[in-house]
């Protein structure tokens, strides 16, 4: 503070000027700190805490340290856009490919895949609204009807197609009902904590869903999950996917790989990236990008 210029001033001289000299400096550093702690205070005062689904404490505790060895739903956020495609594997042969360019900063998805008759479709989707652009074999659709039907395909692709790469990180997302499920052991020592999500009437496409996550206690990562869909028969024993192959990706770690118990179908994320930018034309050009 010295260098300020009031710290080497000569203050009065004698005992009441010493006081006063005191007085003086005690002001000027309590109002210097009252001036750095009022953006603070400001930035404080206009951002609430993030709306978070209900948790029980143990459940919320284990969700907390998930997060961080994933790298956290932050950084997560923090990403502006991400490119992968969604790959389905079976018999070791590649069944179907679905490629996306998501601004997440915008809202604004990019999936391309094939239809029932074997052709590129492209759907350029707004997510918030669900409504879009789409092109078929490289050429704008024209009507109306067909356009609002693969662009609600898209947004249902990238709907499903997302959840699988991020899902972990939206496990405390408002609408969530997140309850610790006890302790499990596998059948080569791993030991896992398992967390089980519901959901509230409303959220999402498929609120019906009921989901078990089971955390290795080591890594904090999920090795894999249990499911019993909103489709399923809900009297039926759940089905089971892998955790695997868990990358880093600019600031976050994501599972590229999970294979389905008792099927010879896996799913794989291929061409994973999360760039600082991404060319606009990608959201507005009728080319396939593939």
């Amino acid at each position: 503070m010295a260098r300020m210029g009031w710290a080497t001033q000569q203050g009065p001289k004698g005992p009441r000027g010493r006081r006063a000299a005191a007085k003086a400096v005690a002001f000027a550093l309590f109002f210097a700190m009252l001036t750095a702690l009022i953006p603070t205070l400001i930035a404080c005062a206009k951002t609430p805490p993030k709306p978070m689904g209900k948790a029980d404490p143990q459940a919320a505790a284990i969700a907390a340290k998930m997060d961080d060895a994933m790298g956290g739903v932050k950084a997560w956020e923090s990403v502006p856009y991400v490119r992968f495609d969604f790959v389905i594997y079976k018999d070791g042969k590649e069944a179907a490919r679905f490629r996306h360019w998501w601004d997440k900063k915008r809202g604004v998805d990019r999936v391309e895949g094939p239809d029932d008759k074997g052709r590129m479709v492209a759907a350029i989707v707004n997510l918030p609204n669900r409504t879009g652009r789409s092109f078929t074999a490289g050429l704008p659709d024209r009507d109306s009807s067909e356009v609002a039907a693969q662009v609600q395909n898209g947004y249902e692709r990238w709907v499903n197609d997302s959840y699988w790469l991020m899902m972990p990180f939206k496990v405390r997302d408002p609408g969530t009902i997140l309850k610790y499920g006890g302790t499990r052991k596998g059948p080569k020592g791993e030991e896992w904590e398992v967390l089980e999500i519901t959901f509230d009437k409303g959220v999402g496409l498929t609120p019906g869903d009921h989901y078990w996550l089971y955390v290795n206690r080591k890594s904090h990562l999920m090795d894999k999950w249990e499911m019993l869909l909103q489709s399923m028969d809900p009297k039926g024993p759940p089905s089971s996917a892998t955790w695997e192959d868990w990358t880093k990706a600019g600031p976050v770690r994501i599972a590229t790989m999970h294979h389905f118990e008792g099927k010879s179908a896996y799913l794989r994320f291929e061409n994973v990236a999360l760039p600082a930018t991404m060319d606009e034309s990608i959201f507005m050009d009728a080319r396939p990008k593939y």
